[in-house]
């Protein structure tokens, strides 16, 4: 079993700029997210016990820590690189505006086949997408695992294990307050109360 959380909403959500591989702090309802998803976390994963693997960026461990507070269905926690977001390269820490001011008509063209455009100093999707199945080869399939990533990550995690399509994964959504479970090629999303 797999589980998909989120990070909680950040400043940079907010102002529509590219967060790629740089951070921006949550916001207080980032971290109302994040303790939404701790109450959701400790309800599903009762009398589970589940290694947790996270990316190492910032956003990602803050809600983290919030939401694996006196966790007791936690048998280990690690980083690992692959499941940072995708790397939007020179674009990160810009909006859109700023983008077509520095890249005039890119974003149109990265939007004709936005799967195989790479971004400069940065990736594609269907390079993401081959970080992703590295990472999935990679983990012990006899544990249950509680992931914590980005919503492209999520996405595209999600088109990997369910055999999904490219349109049908560009559609998809990750509201941070849910998580996605995936088990047996079956996937539920569970929402979690918001907590103020």
């Amino acid at each position: 079993m797999i589980l998909i959380c989120r990070h909680g909403q950040t400043e940079w959500n907010l102002e529509s700029r590219k967060q790629g591989w740089l951070d921006s702090e949550l916001t207080e309802l980032g971290k109302s997210q994040a303790k939404a998803i701790q109450f959701g976390l400790k309800t599903f994963c009762r009398e589970k016990k589940f290694r947790v693997i996270c990316s190492p960026l910032g956003r990602v461990r803050s809600t983290a820590k919030i939401a694996l507070a006196d966790a007791r269905y936690v048998t280990e926690i690690t980083y690992d690189d692959r499941l940072k977001e995708h790397g939007f390269g020179a674009w990160e820490g810009l909006n859109s505006e700023e983008i077509e001011v520095r890249f005039p008509g890119m974003q149109e063209k990265r939007e004709r086949d936005c799967w195989n455009f790479q971004l400069p100093e940065g990736e594609s999707f269907a390079l993401l997408e081959n970080r992703l199945t590295s990472f999935l080869n990679d983990i012990d399939k006899s544990e249950d695992i509680l992931l914590f990533c980005h919503e492209m990550v999520s996405k595209t995690l999600r088109k990997i294990l369910l055999n999904l399509s490219r349109q049908q994964t560009l559609v998809l959504t990750h509201d941070q307050f849910s998580f996605f479970v995936i088990n047996n090629k079956q996937m539920h999303q569970y929402n979690c109360n918001p907590i103020f």
